[in-house]
């Protein structure tokens, strides 16, 4: 078949310089990432990351943005930063739909990059003084009894320990997160650091955040006020768990000293996206030097230790359409078709 030159010269001068260039060489990249707070493991996560992709390009700007886990998809949406590196299901669903705490839908302003980890486990926690006050073991409990509870809870700004979770969970059961204040019950609102302090100060009953497995830190507010784990079947957390796309899962007995079996809770896992104004080559840098370099991601520690591997890069559990740049490296090593 004889090819019209005329028409060929015609389709590549509209065709994206992107698709045709060469980004596998070491010129430096510039790109900001949001997404976890000023300080704790995601901060932690997203310097170590930003550091992998600095060192394979040097001369790169690659530099934090303190946020959140639901601003940084606002953020990279609107052309603040250029990826967010704590993205789950819940977040990029509320965006994509408009839902609180988002004013409007953001469908089609970002895309998916990579999964990071899929090990976060929502703990549920409750004092055994509490509990036994109340005669609280289960969800179906709390639900039947309606006890008054002082809940160590995140803010909505960060829907997944919040929305994604807990309130699922609740809803799950037949009761709302509103539900707490009219059974007379209150919230300390903050992040799981601030939540455990309340805990271990004996302002809040029960404690509803996410934390690596056998955590230190909760270890150490065990030794101070005797915790449980709330009780529940694993069908109905999964039923939870559907709404974002996540899973039910068990903590198996021994993760704590006081976790005398398994017990069933939310596992989800967490996604670096990017906005789709952000350019191929930066999208395609930043993963071919993070999927190239496993072993020092992983030496990031937490739960990129245990999570994170170059072949689960490209696993999308919500169906996010790839940025075309992530997209690029992963036909090229066949992570994807």
């Amino acid at each position: 078949m004889r090819i019209d030159r005329a028409l060929l010269a015609a389709a590549l001068a509209v065709a994206p310089a992107s698709a045709f260039a060469d980004f596998n060489d070491n010129k430096p990249i510039t790109a900001t990432v949001t997404g976890a707070t000023p300080s704790g493991y995601p901060r932690t996560m997203v310097e170590g990351l930003n550091a992998v992709v600095r060192d394979a390009y040097p001369g790169s700007s690659v530099s934090f943005k303190p946020n959140s886990p639901g601003g940084g998809v606002q953020a990279i949406a609107t052309r603040q930063a250029d990826f967010t590196a704590t993205a789950t299901g819940t977040e990029i669903r509320l965006a994509n739909e408009g839902q609180s705490p988002y004013q409007k839908p953001l469908k089609g302003k970002f895309s998916y990059v990579m999964q990071l980890y899929d090990n976060q486990y929502i703990h549920f926690l409750m004092t055994k003084e509490w509990a036994d006050a109340n005669g609280i073991k289960s969800w179906a409990d709390i639900a039947a009894k309606k006890p008054r509870m002082r809940l160590a809870i995140n803010r909505t700004d960060n829907p997944q320990t919040t929305i994604g979770g807990p309130y699922e969970v609740m809803k799950a059961h037949g009761f709302t997160i509103h539900d707490i204040e009219k059974w007379g019950g209150s919230y300390v609102l903050g992040n799981s650091q601030i939540g455990l302090d309340a805990i271990t100060d004996g302002k809040a009953d029960v404690f509803m955040n996410a934390r690596n497995l056998g955590d230190s830190l909760v270890k150490d507010v065990a030794g101070k006020r005797a915790l449980l784990w709330i009780d529940g079947e694993r069908a109905t957390i999964q039923k939870a768990a559907d709404a974002f796309n996540f899973k039910a899962d068990m903590v198996e007995k021994g993760t704590y000293p006081f976790m005398e079996k398994d017990y069933p809770t939310v596992r989800m896992w967490i996604s670096l996206v990017a906005g789709n104004h952000v350019p191929d080559e930066v999208v395609y840098k930043y993963v071919k030097a993070v999927a190239e370099n496993e072993a020092r991601v992983q030496a990031i520690g937490g739960s990129l230790k245990t999570a994170f591997t170059t072949q689960k890069m490209s696993v999308n559990p919500a169906n996010l359409p790839y940025h075309p740049g992530a997209l690029r490296y992963y036909k090229e090593k066949g992570l994807v078709r």
